[in-house]
């Protein structure tokens, strides 16, 4: 196999009953096969450091920027990315055999990053908590947005202080008879405007079981309800204003 950094020939080395290949003769990098690398990462593995020592004096020259392709699998570009939650050392590794190539210097950083494969593992899971947590405080955001919205006590106050002036207005008016008659038509849209959650799934006389509406769309029209004698009013009033002029 060559060198996907510099071209030049690997050499299997036998470390511990494993063959690697290393570029002795040109850049001092390795190719770890599939899952050989978790073999020498740690610094307690006597084997990667002979492997440090083998790989310690690179003679070559060689451009980081350029794309690679597998040695096992010439048809595959290498994929570079982080070896661990550190984000300190990028590796290439093959999306077809699995296997990784480092550059010269990179296993010594892999094996000073952790003492062992249970830090790495605290480390990598501390690193997704951490990732999650801006996603969990969204979501609990939008819940809470979604909540003050429609749910909130300002809301049941205010439409259950119309209803009252609703009640009050149409008793002197026209007595008991108006009263119950508006309190009949505003029991509903209360209802929506202040159990909204509720109100998605309600049930028709006529339609049976409805589907379940966001409670968006409730809360809104029950306000729309609850405002319409108003909304008449005004009309009414722009109406008079008008004529008179």
């Amino acid at each position: 196999m060559n060198c996907p950094a510099c071209g030049h020939l690997l050499t299997p080395v036998d470390v511990s009953h494993v063959a690697v290949d290393v570029c002795q003769d040109g850049c001092a990098g390795i190719w770890f096969d599939q899952r050989e690398l978790r073999l020498f990462d740690e610094s307690s593995e006597d084997a990667g450091q002979i492997l440090i020592a083998l790989a310690r004096e690179p003679r070559v020259a060689v451009d980081a920027t350029l794309r690679r392709r597998c040695p096992r699998c010439p048809d595959s570009v290498l994929m570079r990315h982080f070896f661990s939650a550190q984000r300190a050392v990028t590796v290439d590794e093959c999306p077809t055999c699995g296997g990784v190539w480092l550059d010269a210097g990179e296993l010594d950083r892999i094996r000073s990053e952790y003492p062992s494969d249970a830090a790495r593992r605290q480390a990598a899971e501390l690193a997704l908590e951490e990732a999650l947590v801006p996603d969990r405080l969204a979501l609990m955001d939008a819940e809470l947005q979604e909540q003050l919205s429609y749910d909130t006590s300002r809301s049941r106050v205010l439409s259950s202080l119309l209803v009252a002036c609703y009640l009050a207005v149409a008793f002197m008016l026209s007595g008991a008879v108006l009263a119950l008659k508006m309190l009949y038509f505003s029991t509903v849209p209360w209802a929506c405007v202040c159990f909204s959650d509720a109100f998605g799934g309600a049930i028709s006389p006529i339609l049976g079981t409805t589907r379940e509406s966001p409670r968006s769309f409730v809360w809104f029209f029950g306000w729309l309800a609850l405002l319409l004698p108003l909304i008449q009013l005004v009309i009414i009033l722009v109406g008079i204003l008008g004529m008179a002029h």
